[in-house]
């Protein structure tokens, strides 16, 4: 009897700790903000990790200003422009978190004007499955990483028009840029993810790479990827090649058209061919760089706050992009958890934004006024106010105008961030009412803290075309256009490129309003051809 009680005893006193167990609250993530200058990073790992990878973020920034002959580290570009990293989990939890289970995706970026931001796992996951070939080389966050910021950074500083298989070819180049604890780096180290493709699939013919009128087939695309860092890498470090690069891009931004420039610039097509096939069997050459007055990066690290923390997870789904079925569960996801914080600038404004996005528009409001509340010189609380105001608009054409103060404020408040430009200048245009001078200003004065931005650069260069500014219209709208090759359907930026060099521009302007309507019908869900 007495043994019966000790162990009913026993478990009750189990039974009891496991019930506090599940009842204690989760114990909570530890996120780090690390801040430098061209990046923010929200890590959810330990404070020494968040700030080496935010250290080696800033260092290949340097890196690239270097080998351009560029200030480092730059002209300040605010906050609302530094590149939002956000590292969580393993590739498995970053792809439930982007809406791309079992992708095993290793990073993603969007070049939002104001808001540039990528996603990236804190840690790799390798699979240990019999079926997978756990020795093969995959993607590494680092280098996923720095290929797209490559990108961010030709859009940012270069006005120059870039066919695909250079664009990504100069990505894969410098994404493999080594440092040493000494301040220098080498340049040209091959990317490991691409040598089976290198070794194993055929050239892609010159004669059709180098050509953008010309349909790739879904095999040639992929191997551009590969091959385009082959014939990139070959042409920047081959002694004898030196200069034809620089001269065939010069051709193409002239509007000479790509193969010819090709045939121009490199000679015989053939006779390169041969060259790369050989060198593809390596040594691959390159070159070390050591900066001088080299001083290392300064990286400022803050424990993120319990609110923060709080949203961190939901407002990063939001922030990815969501479908009009997942806006309102993701909407109430976040008022649930940004509720016990009104007074946190950074949950409320995650909140306005999912409410934005489901279309609560008074409980967007509200939490837009909360974040106003809990910091008045906050640029991005007017900007989002302004938001809420600019959707209630869309069924009511007279709302636009009480956008306007808020964005005047917004951008008052922080005139490096080019969303109240943006914002503003868009509350005359959707409204159908004349834009005044001061909002083709500010559209225009942006450019430098937008450009990255395709979303933007269609903006502009459609505002030049209504203006008959071809021309500037033509080295807004041209980078963007020569990042594909031809299809079966016809690439409407190469064709308002090349409708500007004929001095058609009626029917740039027709080409560029039939962008718009099709993107405009995607958002409405109307089918289009």
């Amino acid at each position: 009897m007495t043994s019966m009680v000790r162990i009913g005893m026993r478990l009750a006193a189990g039974l009891t700790a496991m019930l506090a167990l599940f009842a204690s609250p989760a114990a909570r993530a530890e996120w780090w903000e690390a801040r430098t200058s061209h990046f923010i990073i929200y890590s959810e790992t330990k404070r020494d990790d968040a700030e080496k990878f935010a250290r080696e973020l800033e260092r290949f920034d340097n890196a690239l200003r270097t080998i351009q002959n560029m200030p480092v580290p730059g002209p300040d570009v605010g906050d609302a422009n530094r590149l939002k990293v956000y590292r969580t989990g393993d590739m498995d939890r970053l792809g439930y978190i982007l809406n791309a289970s079992g992708s095993g995706i290793g990073g993603i970026y969007f070049p939002r004007a104001g808001n540039p931001m990528s996603f990236v796992p804190a840690r790799e996951k390798r699979s240990t499955s019999r079926h997978i070939e756990t020795e093969r080389p995959g993607l590494d966050i680092r280098s996923t990483l720095f290929h797209e910021y490559t990108h961010h950074f030709m859009l940012s500083n270069f006005s120059t028009a870039y066919p695909h298989w250079y664009r990504e070819g100069f990505a894969e180049l410098y994404s493999t840029i080594r440092f040493n604890d000494d301040g220098s780096f080498h340049v040209g180290d091959p990317p490991q993810e691409r040598g089976e493709a290198l070794r194993q699939l055929t050239d892609v013919r010159l004669s059709r790479l180098l050509d953008t009128r010309t349909k790739l087939t879904g095999l040639e695309y992929y191997q551009s990827y590969s091959y385009g860092w082959l014939l990139a890498h070959y042409l920047s470090f081959n002694p004898g090649r030196q200069g034809q690069l620089g001269a065939y891009l010069a051709a193409l931004n002239r509007g000479e058209d790509s193969l010819d420039a090709a045939k121009k610039a490199f000679g015989d097509l053939d006779a390169l061919q041969k060259e790369v096939r050989a060198y593809r069997r390596g040594p691959f050459l390159g070159y070390g760089v050591k900066p001088g007055n080299y001083v290392e990066p300064q990286v400022t690290m803050r424990r993120m706050t319990a609110a923060e923390e709080a949203v961190m997870q939901t407002h990063m789904r939001s922030l990815r992009g969501v479908t009009p079925s997942q806006a309102r569960g993701i909407a109430n996801d976040l008022a649930s958890k940004a509720a016990p914080w009104p007074d946190s600038l950074f949950a409320q404004l995650a909140l306005t934004e999912a409410q934005i996005d489901a279309k609560n528009y008074d409980a967007a409001d509200a939490a837009a006024d909360r974040a106003i509340a809990a910091d008045p010189e906050s640029s991005a609380a007017h900007y989002w106010k302004g938001q809420v105001a600019m959707a209630r608009a869309e069924s009511d054409k007279s709302l636009y105008a009480s956008a306007r103060p808020h964005f005047i404020r917004a951008r008052r408040l922080d005139t490096l961030d080019p969303r109240p430009a943006i914002g503003y200048y868009l509350s005359y245009y959707e409204a159908g009412e004349p834009i005044p001078e001061a909002a083709l200003l500010v559209l225009e004065e942006v450019y430098p803290h937008a450009s990255y931005d395709y979303q933007y650069r269609l903006l502009l260069g459609r505002q030049l075309l209504d203006e008959s500014k071809g021309e500037i219209a033509r080295s807004v709208l041209a980078p963007i256009a020569f990042g594909s090759h031809g299809s079966d359907k016809e690439n409407p930026l190469q064709a308002i490129v090349a409708a500007i060099d004929e001095d058609k521009l009626d029917e740039a302007r027709a080409k560029m309003a039939e962008i718009f309507k099709k993107a405009k019908d995607a958002r409405d869900g109307k089918k289009g051809d």
